[in-house]
């Protein structure tokens, strides 16, 4: 497998909905000409080539320096499949000093079918006063809105987005959001069921067409400031001080919920009655995830628990409660490899009063030793799903993906999924 992305290329070939190609130019003439230029991917080597004005350069992998010399060019080999490495080159000129920070990733051995974004390979290429984000194409996706900091900045077209408006002294989070048919999808899905979809979005009241028949992807990219990390090497070392924390929770936002059963005596059911809330205690099901990676041999460990479920009658006056099994919530394939964790969550939790569909969700993440998190997950479309991160000495917790009820249909097939990715590089 080998895969080649031009930077540079692409970079001109999107600038009418960024910035234009002139303007691209005339930036980096005046600053430097020191840039990326393209990278190829194999499961078990990258070779990366890079523009510069001349002189000696040098390349580290992480804190290892593993190339120097006045070539600019590099290929890196016996590397592992699927995983993310940060490089740092160098420009040393009669004049100045010019640093560049990539992060990209080998090609997998094989993608998976159900989440696409798992795979997906994304590059990030930072240098002073400017960020470039590229990832691999995606079937079916015409356009992705782009959002810095939770503010919406601009729509490409290309699978690719160049920020040169960036301070040196300030963390950026970008977030990558698109839809597409799931006649596209990697599932191969039917005609048939695509049609199926679409004919019920049109048929229930509080969800649309395009909510059943298209999947939602987002692409989040937290990058620490770019002053600390144009750095030579890294000197922090090993970067988790403390074991973190993920935690993931389902939970209904209505206070009641209506049984679309009509010969049910379960008329309504309560909901929690709340917003997105990493604390709170009202939830359909909560997965706390503890990853230690201050140990010679990491550990994964996982903590389970699921609310009650209480049905009313049409007066709402209390009938029953019951509790969902958490069998179903498993913490499945950990690998500690040499220089990261890999684990996987799967999640199917069911109403333990009525036959319903259950809430489904699977996520893989991997913790890296040097401070990488690269996290991505799949779910139905309901009810609310939020998924938080903090170290184990922290107080607060950071968001990592937050995704709002799109009506409890969503949970049914064949309605489409939400896939999402979360990673880091700081």
């Amino acid at each position: 497998m080998n895969r080649r992305f031009t930077l540079l290329a692409l970079g001109a070939a999107g600038a009418g909905y960024l910035i234009s190609a002139n303007q691209e130019r005339r930036a980096d003439s005046h600053s430097s000409s020191f840039m990326a230029d393209s990278i190829e991917h194999k499961q078990n080597k990258l070779t990366l080539h890079w523009n510069g004005k001349g002189g000696f350069y040098r390349v580290y992998r992480g804190n290892q320096l593993v190339y120097s010399g006045a070539e600019r060019s590099f290929s890196d080999h016996h590397l592992t499949p699927g995983t993310i490495y940060t490089y740092t080159i160098e420009e040393e000129t009669k004049d100045e000093i010019n640093i560049m920070k990539i992060q990209t990733a080998t090609a997998p051995k094989e993608k998976n079918e159900d989440n696409i974004l798992q795979n997906l390979i994304i590059t990030t290429v930072i240098i002073k006063g400017k960020i470039r984000l590229y990832w691999e194409h995606i079937d079916g996706i015409t356009e992705y809105t782009i959002f810095r900091n939770g503010t919406l900045v601009g729509k490409v077209k290309g699978n690719f987005f160049i920020d040169q408006r960036v301070r040196n002294n300030k963390e950026y989070i970008y977030t990558i959001k698109a839809k597409r048919p799931l006649i596209s999808s990697e599932e191969n899905i039917s005609t048939g069921k695509f049609l199926l979809s679409e004919l019920l979005g049109f048929l229930k009241k509080d969800t649309t067409q395009q909510q059943t028949a298209y999947e939602e992807l987002r692409i989040t990219k937290r990058i620490g400031r770019i002053d600390h990390l144009l750095k030579t090497k890294d000197t922090t070392g090993e970067r988790f001080k403390n074991p973190m924390q993920l935690r993931y929770t389902t939970f209904l936002t209505k206070k009641w919920l209506k049984n679309p059963n009509p010969t049910s005596n379960s008329h309504y059911f309560r909901g929690d009655n709340r917003g997105f809330d990493a604390e709170s205690q009202q939830f359909r099901t909560r997965a706390d995830i503890t990853v230690d990676m201050t140990k010679d041999e990491p550990a994964v460990k996982l903590t389970k628990q699921v609310g009650k479920t209480r049905a009313y009658n049409w007066r709402r006056k209390f009938r029953e409660e019951g509790q969902g099994s958490d069998d179903n919530i498993q913490l499945e394939k950990v690998l500690n490899l040499e220089d990261h964790t890999v684990f996987q969550i799967s999640h199917s939790v069911s109403n333990p009063l009525i036959v319903a569909p259950a809430i489904d969700y699977d996520l893989q993440a991997s913790f890296y030793k040097d401070g990488v998190i690269d996290i991505a997950g799949i779910h139905d479309q309901a009810p609310h799903h939020e998924v938080y991160l903090k170290s184990t000495q922290a107080s607060s917790w950071q968001i990592i993906h937050q995704a709002q009820d799109k009506g409890l249909e969503m949970m049914g097939h064949p309605t489409a999924n939400q896939l999402w990715r979360f990673s880091t590089m700081e």
